[in-house]
């Protein structure tokens, strides 16, 4: 049944190409994407062929966790154990086929922007933003062309999203963080979409985004309003792992970390023993870069964790929820790495030194361990290549019973697609979801065209929208993972085929294209299977809050995230652990304390 119903999908789309093709059009060319972007392909995924047994031990783990925290462990548990399959499917050449997947004639003009990535993005030869894969197939298939306005690095977007916004300089759709969100509907500036969203989504898409329950919906809703579209994910998709360079360890001949205390260790030697052998006093133990959190690689979040620290999000405690901020937790992270940069096993320049630099740097092998996501390796894929010697492994992040630590996991909504409440063809956009779930992930997806190429391209990248199913990645690591160890590759699908055969050419010694990095997310022993391992063990602390934000959220987060960064660099640089308290005094006087009060207002409701 389910073959069937996506079949008829399938050929809804073919028919539309036809009718295009018959008219003038021209058939899509082959496949583009981005080596860089084949990094991020899934940060947020989880999979779908896991969950069952996952599920039993989630909610045994969580009930024992504590009761507090069992509505966000739940929220969790629905994206980890909700199916995207579609439940109906629209019959080819039908008026409701139309509706999901019909194009404009004459062609209709969308205007967007673009955040290109911490590393930008690359395109095959001859292919651009402007003009790739996805622009094409929309033009030919939907009838719409792309404009964007403009088009910016990671580092940058946030900010000229808040610019667009307070001058009402705002395309049709735009991609935005909660807050902003919540900014735009103060400033009545979205499109409600209440009614819009339900009438136009193909039923693959209504799937995909209710996969969390509609918690995802429900934190884009304002006064009983939808007002964005949610990215639904996964937080285990988003949990942290220890990244450790492995021939440095046998170069030393030493163990893989099973403590905290182990991972010191290991710091210690890889910055006293000369770990790569150049006779310099010129590595360091743990990379990290300025902003410390939030860019998933030589970032410090599972560092934190270990201590039982949470950054970031809202834990529960005594009935309550708290800021994992301003625990005493993070107090004890940070004591440790005072000490670690007093001892010379922190880069003294970390301070000054982004994520892209301190990328040169762990390529340079100035560094044997990092703290990071599932996808780090794409960032040193090019050094593999250079130096087939240049190893790192993912092992879960060390986690200490005695003090119940566990690994973090963010609400797996934090961005959201809007709508301008100007734009004239508000429901192309949801046409344009509808086109890019089904040609990626649906029953006539051509993941090696639209995904990510054998030649290591991207082309989820270049696209207006990307969507995924949440439970993806974990799916894919399994099968790919049971397909290298066994040979039998009979069910492995179009994508994970793709993946399957880029690490067999790693394993054989070939590591460009992005070999290697696909090896070591998705294959035996991957980072996708170290954090699988959190949900299984039930050894994972989800956020607690995810409501829509909430009105002093929208005004102060970003205020307070930033003196969290200052006060965090500097308790680390000076080494006065006194000044924490400081801090915390200070980030409840700048709004904390209001803003836990409105958290725990709206937690009281959840209850």
């Amino acid at each position: 049944m389910k073959k069937m119903r996506n079949f008829t999908i399938a050929i809804a789309v073919l028919l539309i190409v036809a009718m295009m093709a018959a008219c003038g059009g021209t058939a899509p060319s082959g496949a583009e994407t981005t080596a860089a972007a084949a990094a991020t392909t899934a940060a947020s995924a989880a999979t779908e062929a896991a969950t069952t047994a996952a599920t039993t031990t989630a909610a045994s783990t969580t009930a024992a966790a504590a009761g507090a925290a069992t509505t966000a462990a739940q929220a969790t548990t629905a994206v980890i154990t909700t199916t995207a399959t579609p439940e109906t499917t629209p019959a080819a050449g039908t008026a409701e086929a139309d509706k999901f997947f019909g194009g404009y004639d004459p062609m209709i003009t969308i205007t967007s922007v673009k955040n290109l990535g911490s590393a930008g993005l690359t395109f095959p030869e001859g292919d651009s933003l402007e003009d790739n894969v996805w622009t094409r197939y929309y033009e030919e298939v939907l009838g719409i062309k792309i404009d964007w306005l403009w088009s910016v690095n990671d580092a940058e977007y946030d900010q000229k999203v808040n610019i667009a916004i307070t001058s009402n300089d705002i395309p049709d759709i735009m991609r935005v963080r909660n807050t902003q969100m919540k900014m735009m509907y103060e400033n009545d500036q979205l499109l409600d979409m209440t009614d819009l969203l339900p009438e136009y989504w193909a039923p693959f898409t209504e799937d995909v985004i209710t996969a969390d329950g509609g918690n995802g919906l429900r934190s884009a809703t304002f006064d009983g309003k939808l007002s964005a579209i949610p990215i639904v994910g996964n937080g285990l998709g988003n949990a942290f792992v220890l990244w450790v360079r492995t021939d440095w360890l046998e170069k030393l001949n030493l163990d893989f970390p099973e403590t905290i205390e182990d991972v010191l260790a290991l710091s210690e030697a890889f910055t006293t023993q000369d770990p790569d052998g150049n006779g310099l006093d010129d590595s360091f133990g743990i990379a990290v870069h300025k902003d410390l959190f939030g860019v998933g690689f030589a970032c410090l979040e599972g560092f934190f964790n270990a201590y039982g620290a949470y950054h970031d999000i809202w834990i529960p405690r005594d009935g309550q929820l708290v800021y994992g901020n301003v625990q005493p937790e993070a107090k004890a992270a940070l004591r440790v790495l005072t000490e670690l940069y007093a001892n010379g096993q922190l880069d003294p320049e970390f301070g000054v030194k982004d994520a892209n630099k301190v990328t040169e740097d762990v390529g340079a092998n100035r560094f044997g361990l990092m703290f990071g996501q599932f996808s780090n390796m794409a960032r040193i894929n090019p050094v593999k290549v250079e130096n087939p010697e240049f190893e790192w492994v993912p092992v879960s992040v060390p986690l200490d019973s005695d003090i119940q630590a566990k690994a973090q996991l963010p609400f797996g909504t934090s961005r959201y697609f809007v709508i301008s409440k100007a734009a004239k063809n508000p429901e192309a956009f949801v046409k344009m979801v509808n086109l890019q779930l089904e040609k990626s992930y649906g029953e006539s997806a051509e993941s090696t065209r639209f995904n990510i190429t054998p030649d290591g391209y991207g082309p989820y990248s270049y696209n207006v929208v990307y969507f995924e199913p949440a439970m993806k990645n974990f799916d894919a690591a399994k099968a790919v993972t049971y397909a290298v160890e066994t040979g039998d590759t009979s069910l492995l699908n179009d994508e994970q085929r793709n993946y399957y055969d880029m690490s067999m050419m790693s394993l054989s010694g070939d590591h460009g294209n992005n070999n290697w990095h696909q090896l070591k997310m998705f294959g035996p022993k991957g980072s996708l299977s170290v954090m699988q391992g959190y949900w299984d063990s039930g050894n994972y602390m989800p956020n607690a809050f995810y409501g829509a934000p909430t009105q002093t959220m929208t005004e102060k987060l970003s205020t307070l995230q930033t003196q969290t960064l200052t006060d965090y660099t500097a308790i680390i640089l000076g080494g006065n652990l006194d000044d924490f308290e400081v801090y915390v005094q200070n980030w409840n006087l700048l709004g904390g304390e209001q803003m836990t009060a409105e958290v725990n207002e709206w937690y009281a409701t959840q209850q």
